[in-house]
Formats: structure tokens, sequence, C-alpha cells
């Protein structure tokens, strides 16, 4: 794992700024006094840029390779973060956040086709892993800054600043990458057919994290609980999340990925169970952690099951592809979530998250293993940065 040390930096810094932005933006929206009706559109232009992205960055990869998509990437996400300095209308939000949106998934894109062409299937679960651990612990970190410092535009600068920090471990520690990849276009189509049960854990991933986080805070509000409470149950699912990522990526390396996402479901429906029949904060608190604990590592486990089906020259197309399909979730996902809480009240998320999960699972349960039983790693080669 210490050879993917770099990359895993690169993540971090990615995630604490992006940790930082997603909660600091409507902030500073509704300091502009902006409509909450806005703010969401803004935030889906967020969104939008990451759909945009999945789908143009192979090409940018394929075009100058892995270090310098990730300097390209970093560079213009800080420098369009810079300009929403004395930003006070939504257009330009707009804009600037579908380019954050963008850069981030092309830094996302980049790590893991990175990633998964230079590492075997047998250890690509622990890869994953700490790959994974590093975002979490970026976004734990990233979203804690919040209440760390009071400026607002002291935290913006520290969000541009973890941009740039971004690419330090990799312009510096390391010129070592994958070979220039060639483009082996997968559509939608193609990628299901490859792996269902992996776009499928994907897809789910995005769409639980959309709907839980965007509103398992209002249901623990609606449901009577203090401000102070609704931090604490946040904060433990966030924890899990993050703690269970390298120990569940490791158990998916000795066991098999397909089972561990079977697992990972069948608990994440009965946490949401408990989390519908919930009132009080110790439950909520209890049940929120076995959720972030389960759900939290999915999207790591689909990236690897359908990484395992893939031929070397499928990798960029798998990575982006899989982005996609988590996008897709995550965008969809907070607009299902409010609907079922208007219809059934505040336990309508977690009757919608149970209906997503036990559809998953029902695909999982219908999926094959992986085929492929070569690691299909390549050799790394050197590349100028």
């Amino acid at each position: 794992m210490i050879k993917f040390a770099p990359l895993y930096a690169t993540v971090l810094f990615t995630q604490i700024s992006l940790g930082l932005l997603t909660p600091l933006t409507p902030i500073l929206l509704l300091s502009h006094g902006i409509s909450t009706f806005a703010i969401g559109i803004v935030a889906s232009g967020y969104y939008g840029g990451t759909l945009v992205g999945s789908l143009l960055v192979p090409f940018v990869l394929m075009r100058i390779g892995h270090i310098r998509a990730l300097v390209i990437f970093c560079v213009v996400a800080a420098d369009a973060t810079l300009l929403t300095r004395g930003v006070a209308t939504v257009i330009p939000w707009i804009a600037i956040r579908f380019v954050v949106g963008m850069c981030s998934i092309g830094v996302f894109t980049v790590v893991e086709s990175w990633l998964n062409a230079s590492s075997r299937r047998s250890v690509r679960g622990r890869v994953f892993g700490f790959y994974m651990f590093a975002s979490w612990t970026g976004n734990v970190a990233g979203a804690s800054l919040l209440s760390a410092f009071k400026s607002a535009s002291s935290l913006l600068m520290i969000g541009v600043g973890a941009f740039t920090t971004a690419l330090l471990p990799i312009t510096i520690l390391t010129r070592v990458g994958p070979a220039l990849p060639v483009l082996a276009r997968l559509s939608m189509r193609e990628l299901l057919r490859l792996s269902p049960a992996g776009v499928a854990t994907c897809f789910a991933a995005g769409m639980s994290s959309g709907m839980f986080y965007a509103m398992f805070p209002v249901a623990m509000e609606r449901a009577g609980l203090h401000q102070d409470g609704v931090s604490v149950a946040v904060s433990l699912c966030l924890f899990a999340g993050m703690l269970m990522q390298i120990p569940v990526g490791l158990l998916a390396d000795r066991i098999g990925r397909m089972i561990i996402i079977r697992l990972s479901l069948g608990i994440a429906i009965a946490a949401c169970a408990g989390l519908w029949l919930s009132h009080t904060l110790l439950w909520f608190a209890v049940f929120g952690a076995v959720y972030g604990a389960t759900a939290g590592v999915l999207y790591g486990l689909g990236v690897g099951l359908t990484a395992d089906r893939a031929a070397q020259a499928q990798l960029v197309g798998v990575s982006s592809g899989v982005l996609f399909a988590w996008a897709s979730g995550a965008c969809t996902g907070p607009l299902i979530a409010a609907g079922a809480m208007a219809a059934l009240g505040y336990s309508g998320v977690f009757a919608m998250l149970m209906a997503l999960f036990a559809a998953a699972l029902a695909v999982v349960l219908l999926g094959r293993q992986p085929a492929r039983e070569d690691g299909g790693a390549v050799e790394e080669v050197e590349v100028e940065a």
C-alpha cells in the first residue's frame, strides 16, 4: 500500500476541500440572501458537473495521462473555487459548482483507474479500502473545519489551498504512473453486461448517500431531536463508515467481494428498519452507525467487483462508468427521499432506503462471481510529469 500513498494523499486533500466546500456553499449563498430553492439548483449544478465529467474525463486521460490530468483537475477546481469570492448571484455559482463537480470527478476517475491498473485482483479490496478510508477521512476533516473557523473567507481559502495541496504528493513524491491508456469505450449497457452486480452496488451507494446524508438530519429534527443530537448521530455515521473501509477491504480479498456486498446490503436493510422504528437519539445513533458501517463500504466493493471482470484496456472506462452510476444515484436520491418523506412522514426516507437496498441485493444475488482470475495488473512505467 505504500506505493499508493501519494494517491491516497491526493484523495485525502481533495476530499478535505470538498468536505468543507459542500456545506460552506449554502452558508455563503444564504449570506447573500439567495433563496433555498436557488440553493438547491446550485447543488444540482455540482452533481450535474460530476455526471458530465464522468463522460468527458476518460478522453482527457487518454490524451495526456494520469499525472497531467490530476494537475489540470486540481488547479481548475482551485481557480473556480477562488472565483466564488464576492459572487452574489445564482448563475455564476451554478457554473462554478458545475466546474468543481467536473474536476472532482476527474480526480477520482484518474486515481481509481490508476489503482485498478496497478493492482492485482488478490489485493484490490485492501487497495480500495485504503482509498475509501482516505476519502472518508478527508470528508470528515473538511466538514469539521466548518466549526473550527468562523470566517467564511478564511474557510474558502482553506478549500482552495486543499485543492492545490492535493497536487504535491504526485508532483513531488513520485513520477511513476501507468502507461498512457488506450481508450476502450464502455457504454452503460456494456458495463452492466460486464458486471451488473458491481454497477448496481455503485448506483445504490450513490443514491443511498444522496438520500441519507441529505435527509437523515431532517428526519431526526422532525422526530423532535435537538440539533446537537442530530450532529452527534451524523458524526457517528461518518466515523463508522470511515473506520470500516480498511477491514472490509481486507476481508473482501480473503472471502470474496460478492459475499461482503450481500452481507453489507442485508445489514444495511436491517439498520434502516431500525431507524424507521427509532424515536430517541440513542437508537438513531446506534442504527445510524450500523448504517454508516455497511452502506459506507458499498462503493469501494462495487468498484472492485466491476474491475475484476474488466480487461486491462477497459479499466478507465470502468472507473468513469461506475462514477457515473454513483453520481446518477446521488443526483436523484435527495429528490426521491424528499418525496417519500412528504408522503410517509419523516420515516419515509428509511422506507425508500430499504427498498433501494432490497433491489440492489436482488441484483447481487442473481449476479455471478467475477470470471477473471488473473490480476490484470500492468507494469508501471516512467512518465514525464
